[in-house]
């Protein structure tokens, strides 16, 4: 109510006839809309009949607090004795901190249409770390929230929200997932939380599964209730992004990359924060991929890269089924172990013609170089054709050493005839091959006297250039890996924009001409250098900011025991990689049922398991929780401490794939007359995939991934804050005219107007605009347990 306004707080609807107070609350109902907007106030009250009861109802709060600590005494003549300034914080701070006080969530008086995406992380930061309270939203006793779970669910909307025949299944799959023959009247084993009002205890069998036991503490609560709590505050989230140049920003990195606090501001617990990265000098080495990492990439993988030999094993019977082994030209680098080692003295030339004498191994004049120690770093780029079999051969290879001397560069004749030179690319025409005579056996061999067990190669999207070379060498640096794409794997930078980025300079600039290879080589050199100079931060996601869960991880519990808070991260694929990395417990899945009971393992933790005393008990055991829980613990083998984490991330996709979300456009064909813009326009507008999936399947998979919600909002321990966020929306009209701009660009600098096969306008920009506005819009749920 605004100051001096002479409404009462009756005529608002916040104070009955009886002076209580009795805000406007969202009850579910079974028909109709799913929510209804409850009233109790029905008719104007007497206002001096307020009075009289308000004063008498403030006697007895002072009355109260007075007992309490003898804060707002009551004079004789029933007048409170104002308080100072220091005394009411003192009250308010007593409040927060008070354990009796549930913790709760509401809207102010203006609640904002849309908030930023960055919102919901500054309000996770504010509640279990060192951030600010939040200005659109009040939580009233923060302190008292033990745990936060974040989920994204791309494929979300609120239409899905807001129909009742997904709600009702919904419901009807939670239900059926629920056991009806409990024994309500006794105490589950695993149940080591405080007790709930809302949820409470109940015993299950001992063969259920841990997500079904978990949520069967809250099966007594009507279904319909607990759903209404769930979606009780339902608001847009704006994505990240750039409207300027069109461009939408990842949801993941919006939330999982925090940024780091000022290292004197008051709400920073850690002064030794800086507010940009040091830039640390960093050996080469440390940058070197694991057999793991090259792998992921899809690297062709040298036997000395494993350290465990049934890997090896592996790897060496997938060579052989993919045509990659010895038997199939192949060849691997001398090098037996798994580790680089440096060698002081040259390695003498092992080939029975000596090379020529650009290409004879040189001495590197940086052995006392803190970055290489020792070791003898190869920038390699190569230039492939399309040969007759459909299939890219090597046509041209430059290599340059640390200091940007060229130790190789040669044509190379394919034992194929040559289909298509690919000049715009390659930069190779016909006449740069008619007199060559070097084979590819020839470069094998001077590649094998050159790497040697002190040697690192050095490149961009390096396994093309390893394949086209039928070459293996265990010690990879790979600039696109270094230098992660935004969006993560399987995107890739493209060199062109690294070197324009981080280096200034402009290079691929010949358009028809095509690529220099060791123009290109020299850019790898100098973006492996620069990123050895300041440091593994430098190019990365966390170079202006770092991970929420290190950010969180760095503070500690305020429940007395002065433990640092821990995180965790479910996530399909392999989490410990990539925005996981610095999540203390990571938990790999293969679907959306692994990752419910993943993320209700992390809050929860692991039971004990039986010591017979012959084992650590911090060593953690890869086994299943009563052989049903499918989401499980990462490599490294830790178990999850009872009573779980402080701060959990996971992701929901089944929706999403179903939708199509997660699929990018097909590649779009070149028009071919002057309707150009007709077409882009039929091809932009549409939303649908080419393959749109049927109402009635939609409709079920929403109500699968509702009821699992619901399943987890049932399932998490009291004084939990669920934070549900889609994302974006619908992306691939975006991407679809990213698509048609980029091929303009490619276009418009090596043909003339009228050969355009698309041709980008003011009407294309504005379409791609609107819909760079429309992919931003997302939803988010809002619910305290």
């Amino acid at each position: 109510m605004m100051v001096g306004s002479k409404r009462s707080a009756t005529d608002a609807g916040f104070v009955s006839s009886s002076g209580h107070v009795e805000p406007t609350v969202k009850v579910p109902t079974s028909t109709g809309q799913p929510f209804q907007v409850a009233n109790s106030v029905t008719e104007t009250p007497n206002m001096n009949e307020i009075h009289s009861n308000g004063l008498s109802q403030r006697r007895k709060l002072d009355v109260a607090a007075d007992a309490r600590g003898g804060e707002n005494q009551v004079d004789d003549e029933g007048w409170s004795v104002a308080e100072s300034k220091s005394s009411r914080k003192k009250k308010r701070r007593r409040l927060r901190e008070d354990p009796t006080i549930y913790p709760s969530i509401n809207f102010l008086d203006t609640k904002p249409a849309r908030v930023q995406l960055k919102a919901l992380q500054e309000l996770a930061l504010y509640v279990l770390a060192d951030g600010i309270a939040p200005t659109w939203l009040a939580v009233n006793n923060a302190k008292q929230i033990n745990k936060i779970v974040v989920l994204m669910i791309p494929g979300l909307d609120r239409v899905t929200l807001e129909d009742p025949e997904i709600l009702e299944s919904a419901i009807s799959l939670y239900e059926q997932a629920i056991p009806k023959d409990l024994d309500t009247n006794a105490v589950s084993a695993e149940d080591n939380v405080p007790d709930s009002p809302t949820t409470p205890d109940i015993k299950s069998p001992p063969d259920m599964s841990e997500a079904v036991r978990a949520s069967a503490s809250a099966s007594a609560t009507n279904p319909e209730s607990l759903l209404g709590r769930l979606v009780e505050h339902v608001i847009e989230i704006k994505a990240p992004g750039d409207s300027k140049s069109n461009r939408v920003h990842s949801p993941l990195q919006g939330m999982l990359i925090a940024p780091v606090p000022p290292s004197g501001s008051a709400n920073s617990k850690n002064k030794h924060v800086e507010k940009s990265p040091q830039h640390t000098r960093t050996p080469i080495s440390h940058f070197i991929h694991t057999s793991d990492e090259l792998r992921e990439a899809e690297y062709p993988v040298h036997p000395a890269a494993f350290t465990n030999p049934q890997d090896a094993a592996l790897e060496a019977a997938r060579r052989e089924a993919t045509f990659q082994s010895l038997s199939h030209g192949w060849v691997d680098t001398s090098v037996v172990k798994s580790t680089p080692d440096p060698i002081t003295s040259p390695r003498t030339n092992n080939m029975s013609s000596p090379p020529a004498p650009h290409s004879r191994r040189r001495t590197h004049i940086s052995s006392h170089d803190p970055l290489t120690q020792g070791l003898k770093p190869y920038a390699l780029d190569c230039e492939m054709v399309l040969t007759t079999d459909d299939k890219s051969s090597l046509a041209r290879i430059s290599l340059m050493d640390w200091s940007g001397s060229t130790v190789l560069d040669s044509y190379v004749k394919p034992d194929l005839p040559i289909k298509n030179y690919f000049t715009q690319y390659s930069g190779i025409t016909e006449s740069h091959l008619a007199d060559v005579t070097t084979t590819l056996s020839d470069i094998q061999k001077r590649l094998l006297s050159i790497l040697g067990p002190d040697s690192i190669l050095l490149g961009h999207s390096l396994e093309s250039d390893l394949n086209a070379l039928k070459l293996t060498h265990p010690f990879i640096v790979d600039t696109s890996i270094i230098y992660p794409h935004p969006r993560g794997l399987p995107l890739r930078s493209s060199l062109k924009f690294l070197a324009n980025r981080y280096l200034k300079r402009e290079i691929q600039k010949q358009g028809a001409n095509g690529h220099d290879s060791v123009e290109d080589a020299r850019a790898v050199l100098d973006l492996v250098k620069l990123k050895c100079e300041k440091g593994p931060r430098w190019g990365t996601l966390d170079a202006n900011g770092e991970s929420i869960f290190k950010r969180i991880s760095r503070c500690t519990r305020i429940d007395g025991s002065n433990k640092h808070r821990e995180t965790a991260i479910v996530e399909y694929g392999t989490p410990e990689r990539g925005f996981g990395k610095e999540a203390t417990y990571k938990i790999a899945c293969v679907d959306d049922e692994e990752v419910l009971q993943g993320i209700i393992r992390a809050t929860h933790g692991d039971a004990p398991m039986p010591n017979d005393g012959n084992e650590d008990p911090k060593e953690a055991k890869n086994t299943p929780q009563d052989g049903v829980v499918k989401g499980q613990p990462t490599p490294t083998g830790q178990s999850i401490p009872a009573g779980g984490v402080d701060f959990v991330w996971g992701r929901l996709r089944e929706l999403e794939a179903l939708r199509g979300w997660n699929n990018p456009p097909a590649a779009q064909p070149p028009a071919s007359s002057g309707s150009v813009a007709a077409s882009q326009a039929n091809s932009t507008t549409a939303t649908a995939p080419e393959t749109a999936e049927s109402p009635e399947t939609l409709r079920q998979t929403a109500s699968r991934t509702l009821s699992r919600l619901l399943t987890l909002y049932a399932a998490l321990p009291p004084r939990t804050l669920l934070v549900t966020y889609t994302g974006t929306n619908d992306m691939r009209p975006v991407l679809r005219l990213q698509q048609l701009h980029a091929q303009y660009r490619k276009e418009f600098k090596v043909k003339k107007w009228d050969e355009l096969s698309v041709k980008w306008t003011d009407v294309e920009e504005q379409q791609l605009r609107s819909a760079v506005d429309v992919a931003r819009r997302g939803v988010g749920l809002l619910a305290m347990k």
